[in-house]
């Protein structure tokens, strides 16, 4: 759920209601209730954030893998260590932006925070219309009540953490990130800076390589290059065309070898286009920073759907990529069949008996993109993290509870559950930890996770900080860093995370980019599958039009108008 586009933004045009609504009053708060830092630290109990229990409404996503928000041990801790009772709204994943948007128009049953999961357009829209809490307003109260700047009264962890600029140096600036241009902050960051979690990662089959360099007389003199070290798409096409040539010699299995799959292309079709200097089909900023650009009416496109659709007809892509799931590709892993995939762990796909057969491969390059090799980056920093309608008496509540997510008891608690019971220091000095998982659990460690935190299967998380993530024990884990340090260099953000429109640019960009994106969509597959050609200019040239006509150029116009304003 990285990539979310705001489909709600349709309806945010009719919240003039939100002005008078923002100022309402609720004569049954008690604000004697709350407690602070330092009069919970008094009475023992550090994190307690009210005396008598308070209920809070929280709206989140919901994943497949995970149960109920309220039985996950990460809820179920914060509720004993806080006295806060939480009522969750659960959205499902497939219905999320559409779930959102029904309780955005419901202002008079409003949640008390929007956690994770939140878009910059929403903030900045709704934040014109009064609709959220500033995070960092000296001047905010709420029921009488002088509240003052959230994160300086209220979020000592995570003022620390914003005047370090999480530990970012001078790669990032947090405060640019979160600020929107009336100077506040209507958001908390979402910071994840774990190796493994910024990309993801190509894997191929060493194994069958292995076996053809040495039976193959083909290969001889002039062997195939090892997955770890082949540079450019041209040496991977070669692997994989190999791969379907020899497939008796490599599979016995009656249906046949899949060089490479992915459902609907996702991440392939990022992995593929980098190779020609492009890591997304949308608006995108040019690798010089200089402007944006709308990636799927490039040249560097157009040479990568020739390359799709050659393999594609070659057979070298599994024939079933536009209608395959997850499921069929994980039955033909764990079968033998593939040669290649993208995934966050082989073993998710093929097995822990077969993961070892795999290593990671790119980011390449090609014959017409020799620059520096690029690679799809998820955000390290984003402002997405939660939000707090402005409806809400509860702000001060809220900001307690959140700045205990980003504290070192928040982070673990996110990560793996409770200490002592999910995980534990295997030493004194707190060097290294290990996950506890039940005798009685039968399915595997990360199934265990899901039922613990959202993190699984959402990979959800205010702040998943590799000061902890690293100390992980699990060989997989370690296994899974080092992995993915090969991109590490070469990361690149489609449209950096401080690049943001005004709020009609935003409404601007729903009107355009849902349908546009859907086009692109529509010809990528009659390119793919053969039903076009993307090498004939006739074409070639009716997709550009058909583009124009969806206002592709209006779409990057927008994006270059907020360039020039940083």
């Amino acid at each position: 759920m990285k990539k979310l586009i705001s489909n709600v933004l349709a309806v945010i045009c009719g919240v003039s209601a939100f002005g008078a609504l923002a100022g309402c009053t609720n004569n049954s708060y008690n604000a004697d209730n709350f407690l602070t830092l330092e009069e919970a630290t008094a009475l023992g109990t550090p994190n307690k954030i009210v005396k008598e229990r308070t209920t809070i409404k929280v709206f989140v996503p919901k994943g497949s893998m995970n149960p109920s928000y309220s039985s996950m041990r990460m809820f179920k801790v914060l509720s004993e260590e806080t006295n806060l009772d939480f009522d969750f709204v659960e959205a499902d994943e497939g219905q999320y932006m559409t779930l959102r948007s029904v309780a955005w128009e419901d202002k008079n049953n409003l949640p008390d925070l929007f956690l994770y999961n939140n878009t910059i357009s929403e903030i900045i829209i709704y934040s014109a219309q009064g609709a959220l809490t500033p995070f960092n307003d000296p001047s905010y109260k709420k029921n009488g009540v002088e509240i003052g700047s959230l994160i300086d009264n209220y979020m000592p962890n995570y003022k620390a953490l914003l005047d370090d600029n999480f530990g970012f140096g001078n790669e990032l600036s947090a405060n640019d990130i979160l600020t929107i241009r009336d100077g506040k902050m209507y958001s908390v960051a979402s910071v994840n800076n774990v190796p493994r979690d910024l990309t993801f990662k190509m894997y191929v089959n060493q194994n069958w390589i292995d076996i053809l360099n040495e039976y193959e007389a083909e290969f001889e003199n002039d062997p195939l290059p090892n997955g770890e070290e082949m540079d450019t798409v041209e040496e991977y096409l070669r692997v994989l065309r190999a791969f379907k040539k020899y497939e008796g010699d490599l599979y016995q299995g009656s249906e046949g070898v899949v060089p490479v799959t992915a459902a609907n292309l996702d991440n392939l079709r990022n992995m593929i286009m980098a190779s020609y200097g492009h890591v997304t089909e949308g608006v995108e900023i040019k690798n010089n920073g200089s402007a944006f650009e709308y990636s799927a009416a490039t040249e560097g496109y157009r040479k990568y759907l020739e390359t799709m659709r050659t393999m594609y007809a070659e057979k070298l892509l599994d024939q079933t990529a536009f209608s395959t799931s997850a499921t069929d590709i994980n039955a033909k892993g764990y079968a033998g069949r593939l040669g290649s995939f993208i995934s966050a762990a082989a073993y998710i796909v093929v097995g822990a008996s077969k993961d070892s057969q795999y290593v990671t491969c790119g980011p390449f390059t090609s014959e017409y993109y020799t620059d520096e090799p690029i690679q799809y980056a998820f955000s390290k920093l984003d402002a997405l993290g939660a939000v707090v309608p402005s409806t809400t008496n509860y702000s001060r509540e809220i900001a307690r509870l959140l700045d205990l997510m980003y504290s070192d008891f928040g982070v673990s608690l996110s990560v793996f559950g409770q200490e002592n019971v999910d995980w534990k220091w295997d030493n004194e000095e707190k060097t290294s930890w290990s996950k506890i998982v039940p005798d009685t659990w039968s399915g595997s460690t990360e199934e265990y996770r899901a039922t613990l935190t959202p993190n699984v299967g959402l990979g959800v998380s205010l702040y998943y900080d590799y000061d902890f993530i690293k100390k992980d024990s699990d060989p997989d884990a370690i296994k899974l860093n080092k992995q993915a340090e090969r991109y590490g260099d070469y990361l690149k953000e489609p449209i950096p995370f401080d690049i943001k429109l005004t709020a009609d640019e935003y409404n601007t960009e729903s009107l355009i980019g849902s349908s546009l994106e859907s086009k692109v969509r529509e010809w990528e597959y009659r390119f793919v599958t053969g039903v076009k050609n993307p090498a004939s200019d006739a074409d070639w040239n009716e997709y550009l039009n058909e583009l124009k006509g969806y206002r592709y150029e209006e779409l990057v116009a927008l994006y270059n108008t907020a360039l020039e304003r940083k």
